[in-house]
This record gives C-alpha cells, structure tokens and sequence, in this order.
C-alpha cells in the first residue's frame, strides 16, 4: 500500500544521504526509524528552485544569466560527486522541486527516496545496474525510463538537460501539455524541446549532447562541468 511505499522512500533515502558529504547535497543532521517515529531532520533551506522559476513567472522577470550558470554548475558539482561516489548513486527523480536552495542562494540536491546504490559492474549484480521501472517525474524523465527498458546512470544526465533549458529558457520543457505527454513525445517520437535560436551556442550543443536518445552518447558530469566553467 502507499504508506508502506512511502516508509520504504523514506529508509532508502536515509540510507542514502546519512553517508554523503558535499556542500551541494542536503545535509542529513538527524533521523529516527523507530515503528512510531519516523523521522529525519536536515539542514535548514530557504526554498526550491521550482519556487524560484514560479516566482520569476508572476513576475514576469528573468533568471540573471550569471545565476543560471550558478545554478547549473552547483547541480553539475553535486551530480558528479554522486556518480563519483563508490559505488555510484544514481537519482534518478531530478526535478526543480527536489532542488533547494539555501538562505545563501546556494543550490543542493534533496529527496534521495527514489535514488539506487549502482552495483559495481564487476559483481554479478547487474539487474540492479540496469534497473527496470518507470520512477521519477515524467516532464523530466529520460526515454528509456518511461519505455521501461535498461537505464545506469546517465538517465540523471537528460534530466539535467530538461533543468538546464529551464535555467537558460525561463519555461519548462513543453510548457503547454502534461508532463505524461511530454515524456511521451520524448520517448515515442524522439521529440525534444524547442531550442532558442539566440541561444549561447556552446549552452546549445550541450542541451543537445545532454538529452541525446543514445544514452551512451550523453557526456559525463565531469565533462559536463569543464563546459561551464
């Protein structure tokens, strides 16, 4: 049922973040799992970028350019730490609302309950590492996800992608339908957003390397990061 659903969120994501240290994950400071007290204490944040972009759409202001590269560079640090973590920490549910920012304005990445621990490759595990299942939310949710076929890590990499226009953009990804049919023009038809022609070219190419069809194609967050610093 959905509580026992969300318990184990709950105990997945404590697992997760009570072993990770870096200034762009919120930090964990406390938890309980005890039957009649379930909880867990994190550091103090101001709001979510999702806040952010809703309150530059009432508005109807833009994202300072050098704030949107603040942004995407704090998330691309975050993101690499966890892909760099050993074993490597997949997110798999990359959204504005799961993005906190802190009373500095700086950007950490939260909710761990659909995160997986990715096996080591060399342990005969992999049904964990190619994990199956649709999981996340599906406006920013990579094809091969919603197609219920094999995924690793790079799933968070289009992810990024799909945050990355909004930072550049100011809208999200398919603003005008639901995010079931926009996952679906992305999965079915091979259909991504609509890029400005004024946009940075470099800023362009990357979207576009980010949320290739081919995962294998979608660069690393270490790559990710020499782009845009």
């Amino acid at each position: 049922n959905e509580r026992d659903l969300a318990i184990a969120d709950f105990h997945q994501e404590i697992s997760v973040l009570k072993s990770l240290r870096h200034p762009q994950i919120v930090l964990l400071l406390a938890y309980s799992t005890t039957a009649d007290y379930e909880v867990m204490i994190s550091e103090l944040m101001k709001c979510s970028l999702l806040d952010v972009f809703k309150s530059h759409m009432v508005q109807g202001t833009r994202m300072r350019k050098r704030t949107q590269i603040i942004y995407a560079t704090q998330l691309a640090r975050g993101m690499n730490y966890l892909h760099t973590c050993s074993p490597p920490i997949i997110h798999r549910d990359l959204k504005p609302a799961n993005l906190l920012i802190d009373h500095s304005g700086v950007l950490k990445i939260s909710d761990f309950g659909l995160s997986k621990i990715r096996p080591d490759p060399g342990k005969k595990e992999t049904e964990k590492y190619t994990m199956t299942g649709e999981t996340g939310s599906y406006r920013f949710m990579a094809p091969e996800v919603f197609r219920h076929e094999e995924y690793n890590e790079t799933v968070d990499i289009y992810s990024y992608a799909m945050i990355l226009f909004y930072l550049l953009v100011g809208r999200p990804p398919w603003p005008t339908i639901s995010g079931m049919n926009a996952v679906k023009k992305a999965a079915e038809e091979g259909d991504r957003p609509n890029v400005p022609r004024d946009m940075d070219l470099r800023m362009q190419s990357l979207l576009k390397e980010c949320w290739d069809e081919n995962a294998s194609m979608r660069p690393a967050f270490q790559r990710i990061l020499a782009n845009l610093e």
